[in-house]
């Protein structure tokens, strides 16, 4: 058995639940609902509770609901504590499995859970140029709905094609001059809805066949560099004046936390089936898998059914 109890402490001293589950954010927490209602002991530990969808300015597309993605987080956690599900909002420093299930290594003490359910979600991609992490809080930002407002009545570029980008260039056209969304393929990928949507937006420019270069700024952006690759022409370096520049080009899935359980992976994410990984007792859920539709819907659903697959597991079926 793996020593893990490392500050003099004995096993039955250690805080200890049926179900941990690492992340709070739509599949974290529905998880929760499930568990709670199966009897199940849980507790819910992340960084944030909310995770990433606490960014989305409005929701559309969770049946029933229209509002922020903060308020639907709220709602999450209310319906999951009903259930008796714990949370913990502090970041994990490291996961062991031991012999008689899995032991979390937070600030000063120890959690021992008999399952796991990994639910971390994603970080935002970074394009790694020039000026980027300089000018990071200062016209370089990750979220149009929590930094779109210093924004307003200036011009700002969108990077990106899919619908994280869509979302971002359509809720600062609403506050902005001018809108430039600059994308490296020839037409957006976002849902339909949405590019009919930027379309018709007069004050959004899209820039297709098209990479940003460098970030270019003093205390504060003025400017990012591209270059338009465009078919059958030479590569044309240009620079647009803009205050701010959102970057949207997706999301890696966070699982450094849990690389000692040795997890399966496929590319970045934990392969899974039916939300059952390769190592016994642990299970994964929402946007740190394979699933290819990243949306509150879908990650509520994984949750849901790593629920079921953990009650199971404790149940010897």
């Amino acid at each position: 058995m793996v020593k893990v109890y490392d500050k003099g402490t004995t096993h039955d001293e250690i805080e200890h639940y049926d179900v941990l589950i690492l992340g709070a954010g739509p599949a974290g927490m529905t998880a929760a609902i499930y568990t709670g209602r199966y009897n199940m002991s849980t507790l819910v530990v992340g960084k944030t509770i909310g995770g990433m969808a606490n960014l989305a300015g409005e929701i559309e597309n969770w049946p029933g609901y229209l509002g922020s993605g903060m308020e639907l987080m709220v709602k999450f956690r209310k319906q999951a504590e009903k259930f008796g599900a714990r949370f913990h909002e502090e970041e994990v420093k490291d996961v062991e499995k031991d012999g008689n299930g899995f032991v979390l290594h937070l600030k000063g003490r120890e959690i021992h859970g008999k399952t796991l359910i990994v639910a971390l979600g994603t970080e935002h991609r970074q394009l790694n140029i020039p000026g980027e992490k300089k000018f990071l809080g200062k016209g370089v930002s990750y979220c149009a709905t929590c930094d779109g407002n210093f924004f307003k009545g200036k011009t700002v570029a969108v990077v990106g094609g899919a619908d994280s980008a869509a979302k971002a260039a359509l809720y600062l056209s609403d506050i902005c001059k001018k809108v430039y969304v600059v994308y490296r393929r020839h037409e957006m990928r976002c849902e339909p809805v949405s590019l009919s949507k930027i379309c018709d937006k007069k004050n959004v420019e899209i820039h297709y066949h098209t990479n940003p270069t460098e970030v270019i700024g003093d205390s504060v952006v003025k400017s990012l560099k591209i270059l338009e690759e465009l078919p059958d022409k030479k590569p044309v370096n240009k620079e647009l004046a803009v205050d701010g520049v959102f970057i949207e080009v997706g999301a890696t899935p966070t699982v450094e936390v849990v690389k000692k359980l040795k997890l399966k992976m496929g590319k970045d994410y934990i392969l899974t089936k039916d939300s059952v990984t390769n190592v016994g007792g642990v299970f994964a859920a929402g946007d740190v898998t394979s699933n290819k539709l990243k949306q509150v819907v879908t990650a509520a659903a994984e949750g849901a059914i790593a629920a079921k697959a953990a009650h199971e597991f404790i149940l010897g079926k």
